[in-house]
């Protein structure tokens, strides 16, 4: 009978200690958990908008939610929670969806610039085809239609 006092006691100790500290770690862990999930749907969010901009707005449009997406990026390697492989590739294209945009609009000066971000951020990636980076952006963006920068612009 001792023994069952002692085990039970022992049983009760252990929950009075573990409980608290099991429930704070957990709901600290899905706090931290859902706020990276959270970070991920929007950085997804932006990024397919600024891609859909891309493919069907106009220049100015598309240029400003690439430029959205691209500070989205930034900011969310600041946190340095999601800044994974496919993230970096993902800003890497948007570099290089501006670049051609600039370059179609005849700004070579800022195209130039972001097409070497753009090289930069797929070799922080760890980038290892045997090509070029720049002919491998240009390459797989080529495949996807992009608007007219001289295009006179959508009224509504």
């Amino acid at each position: 009978m001792r023994r069952l006092v002692h085990f039970v006691l022992w049983f009760l100790l252990g929950a009075l200690v573990g409980l608290p500290v099991g429930t704070y770690w957990m709901n600290h862990s899905l706090v931290r958990n859902a706020d990276a999930i959270g970070q991920l749907v929007e950085e997804g969010t932006v990024d397919d908008f600024a891609k859909a901009q891309y493919r069907n707005a106009d220049s100015e449009s598309a240029r400003q939610a690439l430029q959205y997406a691209i500070q989205t990026h930034k900011r969310m390697k600041g946190t340095g929670q999601l800044q994974g492989k496919a993230e970096q590739i993902d800003l890497a294209y948007c570099y290089g969806e501006l670049s051609l945009l600039e370059e179609a609009a005849g700004n070579s000066d800022l195209a130039r610039d972001y097409m070497q971000h753009a090289v930069q951020t797929l070799r922080e990636a760890g980038f290892k085809e045997p090509k070029d980076p720049e002919s491998c952006i240009r390459e797989r963006l080529g495949k996807e239609p992009f608007v007219d920068a001289t295009a006179p612009r959508k009224t509504r």
